[in-house]
């Protein structure tokens, strides 16, 4: 569909279906939104066997759910990515992250939400978290092998800073995530709140015990794209319904 979509380029812009549902708030779009959207700030390139992806220029040092952003805690959907990016509503919440040696970090697109699609460790000293890779179930039992994500995709940050609104500035050295992969475990553990599915983190009243007070954050949907905004305790978000055309 993707492949199609960029074949035409915009002249399907007009014909693209965004719809408001006066009750549900509800908006569907389609991948030709993605394409839009994403195309200002990265590349769309042919990748085998994953079709059109993503390519952002975010820099070298871009690492999807480090740089430019944090975590928060919500009520509604536990550990959640808020980036500060102004396309990060998408890639970060929709579809799939993966490397390659050449491009670099890439986007795999997709059509369920959630509030971060990454697996999580906890042991030691650190929290860590790591991108699942395109194609990888979140039902999978991690611990027995069924997925393990390269140990380079690993971010770990001392477990005090988790809520830290720059925690890209705590996370260890990559060369130190097979060390600090030995001793920490998989939290292997799924949820599945108001229709999302998720890999849930540490539990909130456990890391409170290393990062003080966590007050969980409200969540407000945003009907237009762009940057997620963060203030007065509340996350609004724009997170639409993507029709698979």
């Amino acid at each position: 569909a993707l492949a199609l979509v960029i074949m035409l380029g915009s002249s399907l812009s007009n014909n693209i279906v965004a719809q408001y549902d006066d009750y549900d708030r509800g908006r569907d779009v389609t991948y030709q939104d993605f394409y839009d959207e994403l195309s200002p700030h990265g590349r769309w390139v042919e990748y085998p066997g994953q079709g059109y992806v993503w390519v952002p220029d975010a820099g070298d040092d871009f690492r999807p759910y480090s740089t430019n952003g944090h975590w928060v805690w919500t009520e509604d959907y536990e550990w959640m990515w808020v980036s500060d990016y102004d396309w990060g509503w998408a890639p970060f919440h929709y579809g799939r992250w993966d490397h390659d040696s050449y491009m670099g970090w890439y986007w795999v697109p997709g059509y369920e939400w959630s509030p971060a699609w990454v697996a999580w460790r906890d042991g030691g000293d650190y929290y860590g978290w790591a991108p699942i890779r395109p194609g990888i179930s979140i039902n999978i039992n991690f611990n027995i092998g069924g997925y393990n994500p390269p140990y380079d995709f690993w971010c770990f940050a001392p477990r005090r800073y988790i809520t830290h609104n720059r925690v890209w500035d705590y996370c260890v050295d990559r060369r130190q995530n097979v060390t600090i992969i030995n001793y920490t475990t998989i939290i292997n553990y799924n949820n599945y709140r108001s229709g999302y599915g998720f890999r849930s983190g540490p539990r909130r009243y456990d890391a409170e015990r290393y990062c003080g007070r966590i007050n969980p954050v409200r969540f407000r949907d945003s009907y237009t794209p762009g940057r997620t905004f963060y203030r007065n305790n509340e996350v609004n978000m724009y997170r639409p319904n993507i029709r698979q055309d």
